[in-house]
């Protein structure tokens, strides 16, 4: 081989060493071609580490709170059916369109209504067996009560 040769070659040597240099650096920039500077991205870090003595705290979900369904609503034209066990607290609404005296028989319970107003009634069922619930003055029939014993 020549001298020439030698120097042709190791000229090349030189310039794939230059190119792979040049495109292994490029390859761990930016793929545009451009350089960018880093922006800082603010962190929250704590202040300190927690130990055995302070319990790191986790987020529990709250449930969402069902809303409770309305007491049935006892009006005129119709007769309702509640059922209840010895012991639960009966609820109703009820509604008249002239003013009207709601009353729960054997209970006792009456309640005044006025014209148009909604009035809610609840009361212990503690006496089992099946009751009528009435508009006092009218003597109609709006709803029957059943009480199963526990």
């Amino acid at each position: 081989m020549s001298r020439g040769q030698r120097f042709a070659f190791l000229a090349i040597a030189v310039v794939i060493a230059v190119v792979a240099i040049i495109v292994l650096a490029d390859s761990s920039e930016d793929p545009s071609g451009t350089q960018s500077a880093a922006t800082a991205t603010p962190t929250a870090t704590p202040t300190s580490e927690p130990t055995e003595a302070e319990p790191q705290e986790t987020a529990t979900p709250t449930p969402t709170p069902k809303p409770k369904p309305k007491p049935p609503l006892l009006t005129s034209g119709k007769i309702t059916k509640l059922e209840a066990k010895q012991g639960d607290t009966v609820r109703f609404r009820v509604r008249s369109e002239v003013a009207e005296e709601v009353h729960v028989h054997t209970y006792d319970i009456s309640k005044d209504l006025e014209p148009n107003e909604t009035a809610t009634v609840s009361f212990k069922a503690n006496i089992p067996g099946i009751f009528e619930i009435e508009f006092e003055h009218s003597g109609e029939h709006i709803a029957e009560l059943r009480v199963d014993p526990k």
